[in-house]
């Protein structure tokens, strides 16, 4: 089974994409379940849920930090953007949720491998749509050496991109059954990582949005 469990809608205010539009197309891509991680908000969940489908809508957002993001896997309320990653992580935790270290090896957004290294993981994104093959590869490295769960998640910001990659887990009936697949380790990832192509689009992209906000990471 596969689940895209990182994906954006137009709640994260960089994508255009409906929720309701997301979960079309994840099922024209074949997949069996998605987590739509808006920045700071689930509203991208509250709605994917009320779509009718066949789909696994895994609730969650991808936490803010002043140090880089982090997908909170599960949680099914708001909670602020967080100034520290152990306040984070706590936040998290405290609303049952699983902290998930995203892209670690990402310039405009990742926590860097020393920020990884200094905390407690649930798991670490160890494929993302969006990130090069050397990127994917040191952060399924990271993963192996300290012995966490990996997930995948195409990071799509576009309809064409959703199910780029994924998370594999088997004999799974609801989202509660994808957190305790990745809390014991029970995941793969596969997929695709960025082209050339991509890459300058996605660099062009994210240098003017980090323009834009006065040199601030979302």
């Amino acid at each position: 089974m596969k689940f895209d469990l990182h994906i954006h809608s137009v709640h994260s205010g960089d994508s255009k994409c409906r929720p309701e539009d997301i979960v079309r197309a994840a099922e024209k891509k074949g997949m069996d379940g998605i987590a739509i991680l808006d920045h700071n908000t689930i509203e991208g969940y509250r709605r994917a849920k009320r779509v009718d489908t066949e789909l696994i809508i895994v609730p969650g957002m991808e936490v803010s930090t002043s140090q880089g993001h982090i997908l909170a896997l599960g949680l099914r309320e708001d909670i602020v953007r967080q100034k520290t990653v152990s306040g984070a992580i706590k936040t998290i935790r405290g609303h049952e949720a699983l902290a998930v270290a995203a892209h670690p090896y990402r310039f405009w957004s990742g926590l860097g491998e020393k920020n990884v290294l200094k905390h407690d993981w649930d798991a670490i994104e160890g494929m993302n749509g969006r990130g090069w093959s050397t990127r994917n590869k040191q952060a399924q490295d990271l993963a192996k050496r300290l012995d966490l769960p990996m997930i995948g998640g195409s990071d799509s910001h576009q309809l064409k991109t959703v199910g780029k990659s994924y998370t594999i887990m088997e004999n799974v009936e609801d989202w509660r059954d994808v957190i305790q697949k990745v809390k014991k380790g029970e995941t793969g990832v596969g997929g695709e990582n960025r082209t050339y192509t991509q890459t300058f689009f996605y660099v062009r992209r994210a240098l003017f949005g980090w323009i834009s906000r006065g040199f601030k990471k979302i």
